[in-house]
């Protein structure tokens, strides 16, 4: 019986065109964002090589690119822009995208089964918490997995992208520091995930950076939404000595404090200074707008397809996990302290 006869990787097609893999994708799938002379080349490349486009091959032979999340994250604006880079990386490199809603306390068995196709398949895991055994079988199945803003602790069983979310609270807390606010109340998100908590021990390490040692009653645990934020913030602004200024690890959270803070009398900024995390719509609505982290959420997802793809195409990132870079976006919302006015 004749062997059957192994089509081409993309990389090699690549490599003897001297584009790169993304290009002959496009090429591949008809995109129509590649110049005319290396189209010709690479068609030139593919057709010496006998490589058949996906027209011409069945639905078998296409790589896809399974997304996990669980319904309740796509009230999560981080998530929708997190999806939006998924979804140009995938179109870009000429994916098949499939979004799985995996609610949580869902039981592992099952789901892998359902993603398993006769052609290549990668699991992105968007924010959801997998379990050991659901890796495992991942891996024991050969699915790459990629994981973005991850609940847990990255290692080198699976590749992951974050944030730099320590460097993101320390930096927001170093700029209320640099106002002049020595009393900052700190606002959580969700205790248990790892943005939260690097969030947290950012604006610690700022704090002990500055030689202040933070109490107990000026922070505060939260969920990352509207509603806790305005609770807590109330609970702050409540004590007799009251905070200065308030970072909050989510934009939602510190919308929220700027609520409590109209009920409770007080300006923003001048009697309080509040900065959030992730800088998504909501910072720029309100009033005063947010000086708060800007999150590369949009990045992350398209650095989790690519990851992806390398994988799928054979190849191994340099490494397992990647932070990409937040920046502080100083808006109106914060201020130097004016400790002689409104105390009770």
């Amino acid at each position: 019986m004749r062997e059957k006869e192994r089509r081409p990787s993309l990389a090699e097609v690549a490599g003897e065109a001297g584009v790169s893999i993304s290009t002959v994708s496009k090429v591949v799938n008809g995109a129509p964002d590649v110049a005319a002379d290396t189209r010709v080349r690479v068609e030139s490349v593919l057709r010496d090589k006998q490589y058949l486009s996906p027209k011409q091959r069945s639905r078998r032979d296409l790589a896809t690119v399974v997304v996990v999340l669980s319904s309740s994250s796509m009230s999560s604006p981080i998530t929708v822009e997190i999806l939006r880079g998924v979804m140009r990386a995938a179109h870009e490199a000429g994916l098949e995208l499939v979004l799985l809603d995996l609610p949580d306390g869902v039981p592992a068995a099952g789901w892998i089964e359902r993603t398993k196709r006769n052609g290549p398949v990668a699991v992105i895991a968007l924010k959801s918490r997998l379990r050991t055994e659901e890796r495992a079988k991942l891996a024991k199945n050969s699915v790459p997995l990629v994981e973005v803003d991850t609940y847990r602790l990255p290692d080198n069983d699976s590749y992951s992208v974050g944030a730099t979310n320590f460097a993101g609270g320390m930096a927001a807390t170093q700029h209320l520091l640099s106002l002049g606010h020595t009393r900052i109340g700190f606002l959580s998100g969700v205790s248990d995930t790892q943005a939260s908590i690097a969030r947290k021990h950012g604006h610690l390490a700022a704090l002990a950076s500055a030689g202040i040692q933070p109490g107990a009653d000026i922070v505060e645990e939260g969920d990352f939404t509207y509603e806790s934020g305005l609770r807590a913030a109330e609970l702050l602004l409540g004590r007799p000595d009251r905070v200065t200024a308030i970072f909050a690890a989510s934009d939602a959270q510190a919308a929220g404090v700027l609520e409590a803070a109209r009920r409770a009398g007080m300006s923003v900024p001048r009697d309080l200074s509040v900065t959030g995390f992730d800088d998504q719509p909501v910072a720029r609505m309100t009033a005063p707008q947010l000086t708060t982290v800007r999150q590369p959420s949009e990045a992350m997802g398209s650095y989790a397809v690519d990851v992806a793809h390398k994988l799928l195409l054979g190849g191994a990132p340099p490494v397992y996990h990647t932070d990409l870079a937040t920046e502080l976006i100083v808006r109106d919302s914060t201020a130097a302290p004016q400790v002689t006015e409104n105390m009770p």
